[in-house]
């Protein structure tokens, strides 16, 4: 489930190598119902074209940097993730994990609630396809989760969370370029 730096300059890898399995329930489906109260990220910004995120490095460098200010704040390795909430076609929020609400300098929100999750592999242009399964497998999950029959009308109103466990330079290095889609439930 990590994202976060480690010290690798021999085989010039930065991000730990992504666990897909992490994603999957204990029952035996390819995806995972998690539950959030009030987990704190540091949010940021950045502009896109298109929902082509543009300046994304700046937004996490920013963050970081904040982040690295207040080492109570640093999260486990295991636990570090970088979100993405498209919230048009021009701008996307950028949330980076924490442990903690405050951080000086920084505007930390929290997220609460429950999210199917569930871990893609593939390029970025399949992105659309991934969140059109993801549409038609939130009411399945809902319905299995508590009876609820009405579950697809709600499925327009989710959020979606994008987390990126490996930047482009790692992706390419392990050869798979994994995404994962939270959408709230």
């Amino acid at each position: 489930m990590s994202s976060a730096k480690i010290d690798d300059a021999a085989n010039d890898t930065c991000c730990l190598p992504f666990d897909p399995s992490l994603w999957q329930d204990d029952e035996g489906n390819d995806y995972k119902v998690l539950h959030w109260d009030e987990k704190p990220f540091v949010k940021d910004g950045t502009y896109c074209c298109l929902h082509v995120p543009l300046n994304f490095g700046k937004a996490v460098t920013r963050s970081m940097n904040k982040i690295d200010n207040v080492p109570e704040a640093k999260v486990p390795k295991d636990q570090f993730m970088i979100l993405s909430e498209c919230t048009s076609p021009w701008y996307s929020n950028v949330y980076v994990s924490v442990a903690t609400a405050k951080v000086e300098g920084a505007t930390v929100e929290t997220i609460s609630g429950d999210f199917l999750a569930k871990a893609f592999e593939g390029d970025y242009s399949n992105i659309r396809k991934w969140v059109k399964e993801m549409k038609t497998l939130l009411p399945k999950v809902r319905e299995s989760m508590d009876g609820e029959k009405d579950s697809a009308a709600k499925s327009s109103a989710n959020k979606f969370y994008f987390y990126y466990p490996t930047c482009p330079k790692c992706a390419k290095k392990y050869g798979k370029n994994h995404v994962v889609i939270l959408a709230s439930l």
